[in-house]
C-alpha cells in the first residue's frame, strides 16, 4: 500500500513545482485584497490531482502491470482515496498557512472566518473526489471531467433559478449546523463512493 501511494506522489513531483508558482502568483494577487478566493483555489487544484494520478496510470498501462504483482484490487482502489485524503489534507494545510501569512503580512489579526472556509472547502473536496473517482473508473478521465462539469452545472442553475423567481433559500440559526450535515454527508459520499469504485474495478478487465 505504502508504495502505490508514493508511486503517485512521485509522479506527481513536477505537478506539485507547477502548483507552487501558480499558489504564488494567485497569493500575491489575492491576498492584498482580502480575498478568500485564494484558498478554494489551493484546495481544488491539489483534489483535482487525484484525476491526474488515474490518468497517469492509464497511459501507463500500469493497472495491468501491478496487477501482476502480489497487490489487491482492492489496495489499488483504496490507495487512491488514501491518496485522496492526503493531497486535500496537504491542501487544506497549504491555504491555512497562506491564510496566516497573509494576515500577518497586512497586520491582520487571524480571523476564525478563514478557518470556517477552508473547512467547508476541505469538506467539499472530498465530495468533489467522491464523485470524479467512480466515475473515471467507469469512463474514463475525459468523459468523466466532462459529465461532472455538467453535473455541476445543474444545482448550480437550480440555485440561480430560485434566486431570480426571488425564493428564499432555506437558512439555520446557527451556521455549523450546515458544517455537521457537510461534515455526515461527506463521509457518507466517501464510503459509498469507495464501494462503488472497488465493485467498477472489481470488474474490469486489463
Amino acid at each position: 500500500m505504502k508504495g502505490l501511494i508514493l508511486k503517485d506522489l512521485i509522479n506527481l513531483k513536477s505537478t506539485f513545482k507547477m502548483l507552487g508558482l501558480m499558489i504564488t502568483l494567485f497569493a500575491v494577487i489575492y491576498i492584498p485584497q482580502g480575498n478568500g478566493f485564494i484558498f478554494g483555489m489551493i484546495i481544488l487544484m491539489f483534489a483535482m490531482m487525484v484525476v491526474t494520478t488515474i490518468s497517469y496510470d492509464d497511459l501507463a498501462k500500469w493497472d495491468a502491470y501491478a496487477l501482476t504483482m502480489p497487490v489487491t484490487r482492492k489496495e489499488m482502489v483504496l490507495s487512491k482515496y488514501l491518496v485522496m485524503a492526503l493531497l486535500n489534507t496537504l491542501g487544506a494545510v497549504l491555504a491555512l498557512i497562506v491564510g496566516i501569512v497573509g494576515n500577518m503580512i497586512m497586520r491582520q489579526s487571524f480571523s476564525m472566518e478563514i478557518l470556517v472556509i477552508i473547512g467547508v472547502l476541505y469538506l467539499v473536496a472530498f465530495c468533489y473526489g467522491s464523485l470524479i473517482v467512480p466515475l473515471i473508473y467507469q469512463f474514463g478521465a475525459e468523459k468523466a471531467r466532462l459529465m461532472l462539469i455538467l453535473s455541476a452545472l445543474i444545482p448550480t442553475g437550480l440555485i440561480l433559478l430560485l434566486t431570480q423567481m426571488q425564493i428564499p433559500l432555506p437558512e439555520a440559526i446557527n451556521p455549523l449546523i450546515y458544517l455537521f450535515l457537510l461534515l455526515g454527508f461527506t463521509v457518507i459520499m466517501v464510503s459509498g463512493s469507495y464501494l462503488i469504485s472497488l465493485r467498477i474495478y472489481s470488474n474490469k478487465e486489463f
